[in-house]
């Protein structure tokens, strides 16, 4: 068989594995078939994540909301040092959907505790940079929402980029109220 096709064909069923069209074990058939039992052609299965490692970063991303909440709230620390809290909170949950893409669970409570921490950050700023300035609290909201659409499109999640409809929809309303 022609090399060129081979490799289409070797391509098509890492692809189908990858997607789960075919069961692991039809494809690893099929690709040991194609590639004439040469496993160098076909990549390794990469390494899991110990279990350990979720649940660590599990509860540490748990513990970001409620903490950056006391920390705004509920202290008399220096602003600097609240932005300092809130940027590292957001920071660890968007490494943590990076780093543990696998584990779905993980990377919804994530990316639910960054995006809700981002909200806090960007209304403190507001509130800090623009007191009493509504209209830089819509823009801080509105730039909220757009960026849970774009997260809801870059990750297909429905949940939030319906939150950032309805946003959107509950800011523009908010004019003719």
């Amino acid at each position: 068989m022609e090399q060129k096709r081979k490799e289409i064909i070797i391509n098509e069923i890492k692809y189908w594995k990858k997607t789960r069209l075919l069961p692991e074990q039809y494809c690893n058939f099929l690709l040991a078939l194609y590639t004439e039992g040469n496993r160098d052609d076909v990549e390794q299965p990469a390494r899991q994540v110990p279990t350990w490692a979720i649940r660590a970063t599990a509860v540490m991303i748990g513990i970001c909301l409620p903490f950056a909440l006391l920390v705004i709230y509920f202290t008399e620390l220096s602003f600097v040092l609240q932005t300092l809290i809130l940027s590292l909170f957001v920071i660890i949950c968007f490494i943590a959907v990076r780093f543990f893409a696998q584990n779905k669970m993980l990377t919804h409570i994530a990316l639910i505790i960054g995006a809700l921490s981002l909200l806090l950050f960007s209304i403190r700023l507001c509130d800090v940079y623009f007191s009493g300035s509504t209209s830089a609290l819509a823009i801080a909201v509105m730039f909220n929402c757009f960026i849970w659409l774009l997260i809801g499109w870059r990750f297909s999640l429905t949940y939030f980029i319906i939150s950032g409809i309805v946003g959107i929809i509950l800011f523009i309303s908010s004019f003719f109220i």
